[in-house]
């Protein structure tokens, strides 16, 4: 099993967008890539200039068309920095909801930097996601949620009992 589940790796985001065109991939990559290299940037600025975190926090990000929270940012602490538009978050949850209030997915971190304009967010270190029965863990997490987008740089791993590999040869 040791050796299938690199290749697994490998092939999950062919796996993911089976039937779409791969250059949709490529090209999601290549957008995102800008907005990643500034939030590492804004991270490491926001880091230095921390000063008394607010502690117990609950920020809305987004929201659904009929009022409802969408995306929530809950927190151990925070501090907001309100000319970027971004907030730093310790021991964080960045939860996703469905319109029925569920959880459709979330990620947690011991810190991370979120920006409310673009709804896209920078967790420097290890941070873990669910969704369903799928768990994912990585370092140097970039998110995106208004184009519900993830890009893991290091050290992932993935556990799941929702994929479906009947069929599949290697």
């Amino acid at each position: 099993m040791r050796k299938v589940l690199p290749v697994l790796c490998a092939l999950l985001p062919i796996a993911l967008f089976a039937g779409e065109d791969l250059a949709d991939l490529a090209s999601l990559t290549a957008k995102y890539a800008a907005d990643e290299a500034r939030l590492k940037v804004a991270y490491t600025n926001c880091v230095s200039r921390l000063e008394h975190p607010s502690e117990g926090i609950t920020v809305p990000v987004e929201s659904h068309p009929d009022g409802s929270v969408k995306v929530n940012v809950m927190a151990d602490k925070a501090q907001f920095f309100d000319k970027e538009s971004l907030v730093w978050c310790g021991r964080v949850t960045v939860c996703e909801y469905n319109l029925d209030g569920t959880i459709k997915m979330a990620f947690r971190a011991d810190d991370c930097i979120v920006d409310r304009s673009t709804k896209s967010g920078w967790i420097s270190g290890r941070g873990v996601g669910a969704t369903g029965k799928t768990r994912i863990v990585g370092h140097g997490i970039y998110f995106s949620f208004s184009d519900e987008f993830v890009k893991i740089s290091s050290k992932v791993a993935i556990t799941s009992s929702d994929f479906n590999f009947k069929g599949v040869t290697l």
